[in-house]
């Protein structure tokens, strides 16, 4: 059933795209695809099986050379049991942290809800080398591939694999462009309790490396220093990220947070390509998640991108053919002695349609740190899924 009304809906879109021309100044692309996910802990034990189709359409248009705007909705459609395994799941799924809720319930039942989310709807007025941006848009200063401690205003979590476009933030965005390899911005955006975050960067070119500083208030309760680059080490690509937050009000105090990372990455002639990363976030002392959801959910904040301090990641992906490729990720975490392993195949059916397979599997154990009463938290997690995407 699920897949017949996958294949109606693609002929209808088709037959409405042909209605729209892509060789004027307005662009309309998005896709369709089918989303099974299969989760467990153990082999033996209780399977919790999930669908989800998901639609999305992204119009942008840019009539001449000062103005510009730019809409994404995301469409979803969810079903299955982690709605009664999980009570705080369904909840989730309309939890909009920008400043205005464009996120809405179309309709909802006891193991499924369609959901609507607005998640990019801005408008921009360019005049020579500077660009104003106000609404729901994507600001983007990450420079490392899994792990961006310099993305201040869109977190997102590396396990999500659903979601390639990532969040965005009710925001404004100055830009100015004083020459072709340096950049000046200043953004600003509140989130639904009005929590307000400022903050500035300028990128520049120096020794082959683009290099990025950038300060300001994070969140309305931390400030925030920080710096990125970007550059190459022979024929591999050497990045980093630094950011330093100091809560605002013990600005005297030694209570500051550190998140560093660095990493490289390089294809080789054959075309196998590797990442590297390593990754520190300093936590809380005794932190713990509260549950294996935690790994999987979106970072609570800029100051918090991973359950861990310390955080290892290498993958390699190879083209099998020109229509497949194979990826293989994995994490260790020397805190746990845990580690997370993440392969993943993608099949290009044809020119517009892929067959993708992914798997996600953790192991670990957070050592108790608080009364003698309670016990280590232990986690395991198997997921498993197949999607079936048609781009247009």
């Amino acid at each position: 059933m699920i897949r017949t009304a996958f294949l109606i809906l693609i002929l209808v879109y088709d037959l409405n795209l042909t209605l729209f021309s892509q060789d004027g100044p307005c662009k309309i692309k998005g896709y369709l695809d089918e989303l099974q996910i299969s989760r467990f802990t153990e082999i033996e034990d209780l399977w919790i099986l999930d669908g989800q189709i998901n639609n999305r359409i992204d119009f942008t248009c840019n009539p001449g050379k000062v103005f510009a705007m730019g809409i994404g909705m995301r469409n979803r459609f969810l079903f299955g049991q982690s709605f009664t395994a999980n009570p705080a799941f369904k909840g989730s799924l309309f939890a909009d942290d920008g400043l205005v809720n464009m996120t809405w319930d179309v309709y909802s039942g006891h193991s499924f809800a369609f959901v609507t989310q607005l998640d990019r709807a801005w408008v921009s007025v360019t005049s020579g080398k500077v660009q104003f941006t106000a609404g729901r848009q994507r600001i983007n200063w990450g420079q490392a591939i899994v792990w961006n401690p310099n993305d201040i205003f869109n977190t997102y979590s590396y396990f999500d694999i659903d979601y390639p476009e990532r969040p965005g933030s009710d925001a404004v965005r100055l830009q100015f462009y004083p020459s072709g390899t340096s950049t000046l911005e200043v953004a600003s955006k509140w989130d639904h309790p009005g929590q307000l975050t400022l903050a500035g960067l300028g990128r520049f070119n120096a020794a082959g490396y683009d290099i990025q500083i950038l300060a300001g208030l994070v969140n309305g309760l931390d400030y925030v220093l920080g710096t990125g680059w970007s550059g190459n080490i022979a024929k591999a690509a050497f990045r980093g990220e630094i950011n330093y937050y100091q809560p605002k009000k013990n600005f005297s105090d030694t209570s500051g947070v550190l998140l560093a990372t660095i990493g490289a990455d390089y294809t080789f002639s054959n075309s196998l390509a590797v990442t590297f990363q390593v990754f520190y976030n300093q936590l809380p002392p005794g932190y713990q998640p509260e549950n294996i959801l935690t790994i999987y959910q979106a970072p609570v904040s800029p100051k918090m991108l991973s359950f861990t301090e310390w955080n290892i990641f290498l993958m390699g992906s190879y083209p099998i053919t020109p229509l497949i490729e194979a990826s293989l990720a994995g994490m260790y975490y020397p805190d746990l002695n845990g580690f997370y392993i993440g392969p993943s195949l993608n099949y290009n059916i044809k020119q517009n349609i892929d067959l993708s397979l992914f798997i996600q599997y953790f192991n670990g154990r957070f050592k108790n740190t608080g009364p003698p009463q309670n016990e280590d938290l232990y986690f395991k997690s198997f997921l498993g899924a197949f999607r079936l995407k048609w781009s247009f």
